[in-house]
């Protein structure tokens, strides 16, 4: 081996070069470069699994630098030869395989899956290949690596498999956090394993949020607190279903919601329904059905032959009874198996039954909190246990342990006070207390029985983010947002459309107890009501909900986003029309009186529930009640927070209001005379009336709707959720979010609450205080444009 002359252009390659390489730096590199296998074959680290691996290989090259170190070459003679020296002669014929033997019979088809496996692990990063390449040994407790500190994440919230069968990339190792009304997609460092970015995956069907705020987290922790031990272990109490999770070449789709996993950045799929079905991809009447009845499809359960009859007698695959065992019919069984033969394992959250193709081999009791560690019982989620190699992972009321499949007999334990746990790959991971435990079966512990540290490696705190606390807060001098300065401070003198972007000095407040008050006589102030907190990497960040009363009737809520020194962040103020501010385009609709009903920073991300949204169908008065919220979310960029989604719950489902770039494409679409373009966001009413003449039709070349609406440099220039409209006729004038007006909206009838209008501009029109072409289009839950009126005003 040459010695290394210091870092080139290829870190890998540098690695692999250096006599220092460690055992996993190989395996982590194997399973991602194979133009460097013949050189990991060569190796002097390189352990037998991996040259046992690499042997499987056709390249000469690898073949002939396992040659050259006596790893003699010829694959197959060799497999064959070391199976049998290993693990003893093959079982005879017509013998059933024993789990040792099985295990054998595992390994001899993952080495003769060849240069197939090569292509598979350069296309996926290491996805499948992994734990083969590892050297993993799950019949022997594994070592605790990390504890990662998830009080951010909620209390009680339940680690469930992000996809059944499939293994995270060795080099970002994906969790799934399950909380009562959103999953939480996190990656882990490589080294660390602290979490490098967060996502967040709303569940389907989630209910309306209660109006009068939300439930405090602190308040409902002490809640917990004070019941018995089995409050604390009850899981979360999940509103909607949690969304089915897969992953592509580079990023993990979850419902409308693909998340690179490069950085976490959440983007929607265009021209996706999936808001309006079910994990299971089956669509469903949310009016009419209970969405708590939802149930997930698990992919294991369905791989296993043994049935469960309507009584709650199971059967075997050749159609006889099991004696002595059943299960609860009215429950939700779930079910995992070590192979195509057997054993399988049979649980309906109470019981906990193994059977082979003929027999039962042991069963036992589970009880109320190993179930819902499990997540065995709640039909929501997939269940976490797993078996590898033969060994059965699974919760038990003192923590987890690893039984032998066959036998039952326990073959290793972690004692913990155990919430939820899950294997993802070579780890095994427990949630205890809001504490995120992680441990590797690539390095087994010595003991059979090992105890969980929730103070792992946390003593440093240089992984760890530190949050200042709310009271750290409520008696400081901090620069506070502007645009609540100076409405709850200086109302005099506010003036919506005259407000800086940065915070100035003149936005420093010194708040006592949480509140400023001004000094004019007025009935005014701001004051602090919520702190939620979160991490970006290892810096601690604090959302603060501000209060901003300018001494009137109208209060309107703020958020600052601080560092764990205090220093403000940046700032969302959804009421407030300064364009530059620009977060007030974030929400459309008639929103004269917002408040949040909740405030989510998850990561990079900070997701709003916004009350008091009125669409077309509601009073238009102030007080009146407003049918519509809607979910904001922002992600951190690395200098502010930029605007990612915002989906607007109405009476009939979810709409998102189009992108406006999209609905310009229409229009060019129609304007050069490309229909069957245009025909792709458009009614076949809309496409029909294009044509139509205006005017009595007496000139030799009369103006049409296409003519007049849709000329050459037409312009879209805003789109919004139509607003409360309640003038009848021709007489009333509707009022963009913008500051523009249009005299009227035509096609009453059809419009519905969460559709969009577009005010329009052509070169004839100009782009004064007044549209006077516009569109409609029909609101759909993933944003795409359906154009259902092209209107004029006249006059």
């Amino acid at each position: 081996m040459g010695k290394s002359l210091g870092p080139g252009q290829d870190p890998d390659l540098d690695v692999v070069r250096s006599a220092d390489a460690s055992a996993s730096d190989l395996q982590r590199i194997a399973g991602t470069r194979s133009d460097l296998l013949p050189d990991i074959a060569a190796h002097p680290n390189a352990y037998p699994d991996l040259l046992d691996w690499l042997a499987a290989h056709p390249d000469p090259a690898i073949q002939e630098a396992l040659s050259r170190r006596g790893w003699t070459s010829g694959w197959q003679q060799d497999t064959a030869q070391y199976s049998a020296h290993q693990h003893g002669p093959a079982a005879p014929a017509g013998s059933s395989p024993s789990p040792q033997n099985r295990k054998n019979n595992k390994r001899t088809w993952m080495l003769g899956i060849g240069a197939a496996l090569v292509l598979v692990l350069a296309v996926t990063g290491g996805f499948f290949g992994a734990r083969f390449l590892s050297g993993s040994n799950y019949d022997k407790a594994p070592s605790q690596k990390a504890a990662v500190d998830l009080a951010d994440v909620g209390r009680n919230a339940q680690l469930t498999q992000l996809q059944a069968g499939d293994d995270a990339d060795d080099a970002q190792q994906l969790v799934r956090v399950v909380g009562p009304r959103q999953s939480v997609i996190m990656a882990l460092h490589e080294k660390t394993l602290q979490p490098t970015w967060m996502a967040p995956v709303p569940h389907d069907d989630v209910t309306e949020p209660d109006p009068a705020g939300v439930v405090d987290e602190d308040s409902e922790a002490a809640a917990d607190d004070s019941g018995d031990d089995d409050s604390k272990n009850s899981g979360p109490k999940l509103d909607g279903t949690p969304v089915d999770c897969k992953w592509s070449a580079d990023s993990v789709v979850c419902g409308d919601r693909t998340i690179r996993l490069k950085d976490g950045e959440v983007n929607l799929k265009p021209g996706d329904d999936s808001n309006s079905s079910k994990s299971d991809g089956s669509t469903a009447d949310t009016d009419n059905e209970d969405p708590n009845a939802t149930e997930v499809k698990d992919p294991d359960t369905e791989a296993v032959p043994v049935t469960v009859n309507d009584d709650g007698k199971l059967s075997s695959p050749s159609g006889n009874s099991y004696p002595d065992v059943n299960v609860d019919p009215d429950a939700t069984v779930r079910m995992v198996g070590a192979g195509e033969d057997g054993p399988w394992v049979v649980s309906d959250g109470k019981t906990v039954i193994a059977v082979d193709g003929d027999s039962v081999l042991w069963k036992s009791e589970l009880g109320e909190r190993a179930a819902t560690a499990t997540g065995l019982g709640e039909p929501r989620l997939r269940p976490n246990w797993t078996i590898e190699d033969d060994v059965l992972v699974i919760a038990d009321d003192a923590g987890v342990h690893g039984v032998a499949v066959d036998s039952g007999q326990e073959l290793w334990r972690v004692d913990a006070e155990l919430d939820s746990f899950t294997v993802s790959g070579t780890h095994l991971m427990i949630m205890s207390d809001s504490v995120l435990e992680v441990f590797d079966f690539t390095d087994s512990s010595d003991v059979d029985t090992v105890k969980a540290d929730p103070g792992y490696n946390l003593g440093d705190g240089g992984a760890i983010a530190k949050f200042p606390g709310a009271d750290a807060f409520k008696n400081a001098k901090l620069s506070t947002p502007p645009g609540c300065v100076e409405f709850g401070l200086a109302y005099e003198d506010y003036y919506l459309g005259d407000g800086p972007l940065e915070p100035k000095p003149e936005h420093e407040v010194e708040f006592s107890d949480g509140k400023a008050s001004a000094d004019d006589g007025h009935y005014s102030g701001i004051a602090m009501e919520e702190f939620r907190t979160t991490r970006m990497g290892t810096k601690a960040v604090t959302a603060v909900e501000f209060s901003c009363n300018g001494g009137g009737t109208y209060i309107y809520p703020s958020i600052g986003l601080y560092d764990e020194d205090l220093k403000l962040l940046d700032s969302i103020e959804l009421w407030d029309d300064v364009e530059d501010r620009g977060n007030s385009a974030d929400i459309s609709g008639y929103a004269p009186k917002p408040y949040f009903n909740s405030v989510s920073p998850m990561g990079q991300y900070l997701e709003l529930n916004v009350g008091g949204i009125g669409v077309y169908g509601d009073d238009g008065c102030t007080a009146c009640e407003k049918s519509a919220n809607a979910d904001a979310l922002y992600r951190w960029d690395g200098k502010s927070f930029a605007h990612q989604d915002t989906v607007y719950h109405v009476p009939s489902g979810d709409v998102r209001t189009p992108v406006m770039a999209e609905v310009q494409k229409f229009a060019e679409a129609v304007a050069t005379g490309n229909d069957t373009e245009a025909s792709k966001s458009a009614t076949p009413e809309m496409m029909s009336s294009l044509d139509d003449v205006l005017g009595d039709g007496q000139t030799s070349n009369p103006p049409t709707v296409r003519s007049e609406q849709f000329p050459k440099g037409v312009k879209v220039d805003t789109c919004e959720l139509i607003q409360p409209y309640e003038d009848g006729g021709y007489g009333g004038e509707y009022y963009f979010g913008n500051g523009k007006t249009m005299q009227y909206l035509s096609a009453r009838d059809e419009i519905r609450a969460g559709d969009t209008v577009c005010g329009v501009t052509t070169p004839d029109t100009g782009s004064g205080d007044e549209y006077y072409m516009y569109l409609l289009l029909r609101g759909t839950p993933d944003g795409s444009v359906k154009v259902y009126e092209a209107g004029r005003q006249y006059g």
